[in-house]
């Protein structure tokens, strides 16, 4: 009868072991131990066993007493839902460095340590080189992505994509003029089309969108993180990126190092070495963000010229409603030819004077001749072939139809530079 009772507790004590504080679980196989002895009669069994449903009952009353409901725990295993809209950059209609200015692939975060030098400060030992050269290496190829080259015509640069709906920020010498048709090498070598927008010649900015059809909400396209330029420091490191002499299938974009050596509202002046085919392309800070456009060559290869981006930010309206003006410091287009004073010119625009050897000496115009369309632009007076021509980049090819004894010639002329 012994073992019956015996039996009987330790399918009790299965039962409850679960809910046992696990300090008190050893006490079932001692107390079995002793059951299982032969002088132990059946009372001694039976006033044990109350013994140990009341013991038992204490202790699920405690543990239940003590449970709280704790909320269910995050599986960091599995991926929770994003909200694809906020992954993708907007267009701000005033400002281009709004809140989303940290958008884009390029940013990368700093080497531990080089807080102090990404103001600005030399490297100190091995260390210092080393944690630099990894932040360049990083930042150089995100930035290849994003880097682009230009083509229109005669006329060849570089630019960078800035946001995920395609638009590129260039050199106003690059874009040209408003409303062209330009082709663009992606990093890959892929051509797209794009067009020409707004270009502020006073600053040598200009403005590109793509035109491929392409869905970017879902599939935007890769795009630089928009930085500052009004808070930059002498003495930072910069990292310039263009493609020289063109796109290349056997490159990337090339990418130079250097630093910001004079900074000014209008312009940032570094030791990049650029060369020609760079202009219009990006100039980063340490931490990937776009601070700069590529826009004069300086008569040393290390003494260059760049945009801030800032003034993009602040010609961003008239640029994305492809408004063109100023004119770029030494790059006044001008093609060699005086208007008539008599009477007859009011209603027209005849040439009294084409310079030896200029533009317009070369494609053959002739004093007498009438301008009727220049670049496709209807022309009725001298003043409106002037504004027809400032409206064009030096460099670039042009038709001009002229009138001459009463017939009309299409001629082409490539723009020169006003001396």
């Amino acid at each position: 009868m012994c073992g019956f009772f015996v039996d009987c507790l330790q399918q009790q004590l299965m039962v409850m072991e679960s809910i046992v504080p696990s300090k008190c679980r050893n006490f079932d196989k001692l107390l079995l131990k002793h059951l299982s002895w032969p002088w132990l009669g059946r009372p001694l069994c039976v006033a044990l066993m109350i013994c140990v449903a009341l013991m038992m009952g204490c202790f699920v009353a405690a543990s239940v007493a003590q449970e709280t409901v704790q909320p269910p725990k995050a599986n960091p295993n599995l991926r929770q839902g994003i909200d694809r809209t906020s992954l993708r950059p907007s267009i701000p209609e005033s400002k281009i460095n709004s809140s989303t200015k940290t958008i884009g692939i390029t940013s990368v975060d700093l080497e531990p340590g080089l807080e102090r030098i990404l103001k600005g400060s030399e490297p100190r030992n091995q260390a210092d080189w080393i944690s630099l050269e990894k932040q360049q290496t990083k930042v150089a190829e995100k930035v290849n992505l994003v880097t682009v080259n230009l083509q229109h015509g005669t006329t060849q640069g570089s630019g960078v994509i800035i946001t995920g709906e395609g638009y590129i920020l260039t050199a106003a010498h690059v874009a040209g003029r408003p409303n062209q048709t330009i082709r663009i090498t992606l990093h890959d070598g892929t051509r797209v089309e794009g067009v020409t927008m707004g270009v502020n010649r006073d600053m040598d900015a200009g403005l590109v969108r793509i035109t491929k059809a392409r869905d970017t909400a879902v599939d935007p396209w890769p795009h630089a993180s928009l930085g500052a330029s009004s808070n930059l420091q002498e003495g930072q490191w910069v990292i310039a990126t263009g493609h020289p002499g063109g796109w290349m299938p056997d490159r990337p974009a090339v990418v130079r190092i250097g630093r910001l050596l004079k900074k000014i509202p209008s312009t940032l002046v570094t030791d990049c070495s650029l060369i020609g085919g760079d202009s219009g392309g990006p100039l980063f800070d340490l931490e990937g963000k776009l601070i700069g456009i590529h826009s004069r060559i300086g008569v040393e290869v290390d003494d260059n010229m760049h945009v801030p981006v800032d003034v993009f930010d602040e010609s961003w309206t008239r640029l994305v409603r492809n408004e063109a003006w100023g004119s770029l410091p030494g790059f006044k287009p001008a093609i060699g030819v005086r208007g008539a004073s008599d009477e007859e010119s009011e209603k027209s625009c005849k040439i009294s004077r084409v310079e030896p050897k200029g533009p317009a000496d070369k494609a053959g115009i002739r004093a007498g001749d009438v301008v009727l369309k220049f670049d496709g632009q209807p022309v009725q007076n001298f003043d409106e072939l002037k504004s027809a021509v400032e409206s064009v980049t030096p460099g670039e090819q042009v038709t001009v139809e002229i009138q001459r004894d009463g017939k009309r010639l299409s001629l082409r002329l490539i723009v020169g530079v006003k001396e």
